[in-house]
């Protein structure tokens, strides 16, 4: 029930929680940060606040801003942009921002901390220099931290704040507070990779445009607009559209929006149905999103619109990297694509697939049609045996079993390069479910908790301290696959029944239909 809130309302889980426990009569004790912890989070914002108006000022009025009011102009942006974004600029001084910071009050040791500031032996000083400055907020549109772009040659490029209690780099979307009402309302969010390509987005009209600052997305950017969205565009330049770190960025968009999984989340892997569109806006070749938008807003519109789906994006970007007129090459690139077809449910996108690869290569549709059966045979007879012992794993074993699986992956990290195909579907109990994940992306047991709503920290330090036997890491791998087995077995279980209850009420409701037709 708290799993499907959380979709159906686009809340996390501890708003999901809270707002089915007075239906079910429960009180949810709250368990609030303490005093000093308030304060510092506090401080940090406040700090971060005091920066973003100092650096502001600078580049409005400072002399040695002059570069970089020239840059932005040549970046043909409005001063209501410049304004709204609050865009700034770093004195190319080791202390300007320190000195005007500590007159407000704020520490050294704060500087340090909120990511503003480097701590070198007893020396203190500045962490941005002679840069332009961009704000990035969180959705609740409060400075978390800053991107930074050099005006000379200096390396690199682009600088961010170091990392922070408030701050993440791989958990933030550049422009999230501005856009996430226009997605909301658009059904759509549309992915870049700058900061001045939102920046120029936002001034034409476009404000369901992010970025994703750079990097490849993550799964904690993408949980972000799980709520707010069923369609993410993700807009690649032309050079990168089909390379390794890009499909990367696009599978764990794919997997982290997957609403239903069967089996290990891989291009060639088993079947995965999306509740959410994810398509691929190929720029035009030499170009970025802020060009196209300023050469023509018209042809940024029709970019969006002919954006391709994820699945063309692939055929045509795999078709790229052979030569098709050779046999044997034309077999590799067939081997390809054969199991991501295969694992499409809608019989006729299939067969549209299919007749594009025929085309492609010159094999029939019967000879591919043979291709995928045998995929799906393979599929079959490669899964396990689910044991038949008459008693079902989720009657007797579904927190235990989640939770001894939980446990081992937090007091033994290293275990997680093992199981690679654990999945959060694996964990029928939402807060399970919710440690899981937060496990997943966290280098560290040390880490997690900060990933975690405070309503889970108890749950969490329990299966922490959960008391495991002696035992070698072999021994450890073997319980871990094992625990990976049965939680899989469980779920296909699961599933079966699932079907079957669609089934039964798909009959049911079609013999209603069929009677308030006959008494009409």
């Amino acid at each position: 029930m708290i799993s499907f809130v959380m979709k159906k309302e686009g809340m996390d889980f501890a708003s999901a929680l809270k707002n089915l426990a007075p239906r079910a009569g429960v009180i949810i004790p709250e368990k609030k940060q303490s005093a000093a912890e308030d304060e510092r989070a506090s401080r940090l914002y406040g700090i971060n606040e005091a920066a973003a108006e100092y650096y502001h000022q600078l580049l409005l009025s400072s002399p040695a801003a002059e570069a970089a009011r020239k840059y932005v102009k040549g970046r043909y942006l409005k001063s209501e942009t410049v304004s709204s974004f609050r865009l700034g600029f770093s004195l190319d001084s080791w202390d300007g921002l320190k000195k005007h910071l500590l007159a407000k009050g704020f520490r050294e040791k704060e500087l340090v901390l909120a990511g503003l500031a480097v701590e070198k032996g007893e020396r203190i000083y500045d962490r941005f220099r002679g840069r332009l400055m961009f704000p990035i907020f969180d959705p609740k549109s409060r400075v978390i931290g800053f991107g930074a772009r050099a005006l000379d040659d200096s390396m690199p490029k682009y600088l961010n704040s170091a990392e922070s209690p408030v701050f993440s780099k791989n958990s933030v979307l550049y422009g999230i507070d501005r856009a996430r009402s226009a997605i909301r309302e658009q059904n759509k969010a549309v992915i870049v990779e700058g900061y001045m390509d939102v920046l120029t987005a936002h001034q034409h009209g476009f404000v369901n445009v992010i970025a994703s600052m750079g990097t490849s997305l993550t799964e904690n950017q993408i949980a972000i607009l799980k709520g707010m969205t069923q369609h993410i565009c993700l807009a690649l330049d032309a050079d990168t559209a089909g390379s390794a770190a890009t499909l990367r960025g696009i599978e764990i968009c794919r997997n982290a929006l997957a609403e239903k999984v069967k089996g290990p989340k891989q291009w060639g892997g088993a079947p995965v149905q999306l509740g959410t569109e994810i398509s691929i806006l190929s720029m035009p070749e030499g170009k970025d999103p802020d060009e196209v938008i300023r050469q023509s807003a018209e042809e940024w519109e029709r970019l969006i619109e002919q954006a391709s789906l994820l699945m063309d994006h692939l055929f045509d970007s795999t078709a790229r990297e052979y030569d098709l007129s050779s046999p044997e090459q034309a077999a590799q690139f067939i081997s390809r694509i054969v199991p991501l077809i295969a694992e499409m449910q809608d019989s006729s996108v299939r067969e549209g697939y299919l007749n594009r690869l025929a085309q492609k290569t010159g094999l029939s549709d019967k000879v591919l049609r043979g291709k995928v059966a045998d995929v799906l045979y393979r599929k079959r007879t490669k899964r396990k045996p689910i044991p038949t012992t008459g008693i079902s794993p989720s009657m007797h074993t579904g927190d235990r079993l989640e939770e001894q699986c939980l446990s081992l992956l937090i007091q033994y990290p290293r275990l997680k390069d093992t199981v690679s195909d654990l999945l959060p579907e694996h964990f029928e109990r939402s807060e399970n479910r919710e440690i899981f994940s937060a496990v997943w992306v966290s280098t560290s047991p040390e880490e997690i908790p900060d990933k975690l709503d405070p309503i889970l920290n108890e749950h969490f330090q329990a299966l922490a301290e959960k008391t495991h036997p002696p035992s070698d890491r072999q021994t450890r791998e073997r319980e871990l696959a094992e625990c990976l087995h049965r939680l899989e077995v469980r779920r296909r279980q699961s599933a079966l029944a699932a079907a079957r209850d669609i089934e039964e009420n798909s009959t049911r409701l079609k013999e209603l239909w069929h009677q308030q037709s006959g008494l009409r």
